[in-house]
């Protein structure tokens, strides 16, 4: 029944492939091929140091390769040649490349008769970065091409913003294939159509910089549609378009994630993934699949789901990355604002009133809430969409980051229906987040776009409307160096403290000893000890005077080593 149920689906996909296709391509504008011969440029995806995946969706049965080399002027290597279907996503894997290394490519395809091979324009992309690299990612997110909130020609004009900044690598956050809005008769047919009329936006930039993507709500990949006369769901129908036509990163490799393979020929979903590039780490969620309750879940009804919670927690326990980074649609899917919701339920841990404790009641043998494990594992921004609209706020020192929109031409969208919905630094307009990452500190802007008509002195496209830097957080001893003997928190550790903790040291011998507050941005709050120390047992205190609740980091250092720990600070 399985494999009946997968041919019949991947039929009606090559059927509705066909239908999409006959539409045309107009719109799409800096294609580095020909259009007539393909619907969208070329997709990157899933790189890693060693390879990368090429999608290509042609309109005509083609002999096809690539060539590449770390050179502009010399493709020294070429992939190897296939021959393409007309309508069905033509995939290759460039493999053996170096990490590190720029590389340059392009496309060969030989048309029907023709004895020659014709070469596209040259692309390029990066293999995944060393430590101590410095390298640019962007994110849009809620294009909302698909029920026209979004305008073709204004995400024609971020998607040209974005390409000038030359990132390693692109987030589209979701929102952006759709579309739910009518789950009981949206077919598997819309579904692909949605998903490939989106390529030649994508494709304005993927071609020289991997596609990364994160579910939003509207893409329909729900656990409560999933669960909806299976396998003939948008939920199902969504999962197999989006694998259809684009390439997302499996467990293996470079890469960890969701290893659940599913039914209904989807296998692995691969809708939840992390990496690390450079000195970051990236965490993409999927906060939609798991609920069940109701097609928009809320209070404990909605959930991560324990598997996707305890690789989240494994994912951060274990890296030891500088920067750490986490995206997700939205805080616990669904509602509006970031800060004002993340104290509740699974995500912060209270009930609604935000003073009764329901956590442990509701989730036995979870570890503790969201937002508290992203904020004792160092996280430094987490990246979300959803309300359309520029807003950045802080809670106990992690960075909640709202995205606008890459395609609103009123530039009002989302400010206007949502700004109340947050706290602090809401702005409206249209564009794109630009993250500068190195190894000193990371740089956040808010890069506005601006249809022709509308710029002016004031607005003007690529205009820097907010930016702000986080520096590494301390999250462990420093490489090298020894823990010093007997250094420990007090009893309280490593629970919130309040009103002071203890932070206790045995010297063996005689030690100049110095202990230091640092807050969550690395930043130096107190000086506990700085002098000459005897032997014996020494425990000092900090009551967080005049400092906000947050995680904070005591720094040892004594007989030639260094330690660090942490606690909570809860007022």
């Amino acid at each position: 029944m399985g494999q009946m149920m997968k041919a019949g689906l991947f039929r009606l996909m090559a059927a509705a492939s066909v239908i999409c296709l006959s539409a045309g391509s107009a719109g799409a504008r800096s294609l580095e091929i020909d259009s007539t011969l393909f619907y969208s440029n070329q997709i990157l995806a899933c790189p890693t140091d060693s390879s990368i995946t090429i999608r290509v969706v042609p309109r005509a049965a083609l002999r096809m390769y690539y060539e590449y080399g770390a050179s502009s002027s010399s493709y020294s290597s070429q992939s190897e040649t296939i021959q393409t279907t007309p309508s069905v996503p033509a995939v290759i894997t460039l493999k053996n490349l170096l990490p590190n290394t720029r590389y340059f490519y392009r496309l060969r395809y030989q048309i029907p008769g023709s004895s020659s091979f014709i070469a596209g324009d040259g692309c390029t992309f990066t293999t995944r970065r060393s430590k101590g690299s410095t390298f640019v990612f962007t994110i849009t997110c809620d294009s909302h091409l698909y029920d026209k909130k979004g305008i073709p020609s204004m995400m024609e004009v971020t998607m040209g913003n974005i390409a000038a900044d030359r990132p390693d690598f692109d987030f589209e956050m979701g929102d952006t294939f759709g579309d739910d809005h009518t789950p009981a008769t949206t077919t598997l047919q819309d579904m692909m159509q949605l998903h490939l009329n989106t390529m030649k936006y994508i494709g304005l930039v993927c071609h020289s910089a991997p596609f990364l993507f994160v579910l939003g709500n509207h893409e329909g990949e729900s656990g409560y549609y999933m669960n909806q006369t299976p396998p003939n769901n948008i939920a199902v129908y969504g999962t197999l378009a989006r694998k259809y036509y684009y390439s997302f990163p499996s467990p293996g490799g470079m890469y960890t994630g969701n290893s659940t393979v599913e039914p209904y020929g989807i296998g692995l979903p691969q809708n939840y993934y992390a990496f690390e590039w450079g000195d970051a780490l990236f965490v993409i969620l999927d906060v939609y699949r798991y609920p069940t309750a109701s097609d928009s879940p809320g209070l404990w009804d909605w959930t991560l789901g324990k598997e996707q919670y305890d690789w989240l927690k494994q994912t951060l326990e274990s890296s030891s990355a500088k920067f750490r980074f986490v995206f997700a649609h939205h805080v616990r899917g669904y509602g509006r604002g970031a800060v004002a919701i993340a104290k509740n339920f699974e995500w912060g841990g209270y009930e609604n009133n935000g003073t009764t404790w329901g956590f442990s009641t509701n989730r036995p043998g979870w570890a503790m809430p969201v937002h508290q494990l992203m904020v004792r594992n160092g996280v430094n921004i987490f990246f979300q969409g959803h309300d359309h609209l520029f807003a950045q706020e802080v809670l106990d020192g992690l960075i909640y980051q709202e995205c606008p929109m890459p395609s609103d031409s009123t530039y009002m969208i989302g400010y206007l229906a949502n700004a109340d919905a947050y706290t602090s630094n809401q702005l409206n307009g249209s564009g794109h987040i630009r993250v500068t990452v190195s190894p000193t500190q990371t740089k956040v802007d808010y890069v506005q776009a601006y249809l022709p008509r509308d710029t002016n002195a004031v607005q003007r496209n690529g205009r820097i409307a907010f930016s702000y830097t986080v520096l590494p957080k301390i999250t462990a001893i420093d490489p090298g160096q020894a823990s010093p003997p007997m250094f420990e928190l007090g009893q309280n550790f490593p629970n919130p403290f309040n009103p002071s903790t203890a932070i206790s040291f045995q010297l063996p011998a005689v030690s100049f000893v110095s202990i230091e507050v640092f807050d969550l941005l690395g930043r130096k709050v107190t000086t506990l000890v700085n002098e000459v120390c005897q032997p014996g047992q020494h425990t000092v205190r900090w009551d967080g005077a005049g400092s906000p609740s947050g995680v904070y980091y005591y720094r040892l250092h004594a007989l030639g080593a260094v330690a660090t720990k942490k606690a909570i600070l809860i007022r």
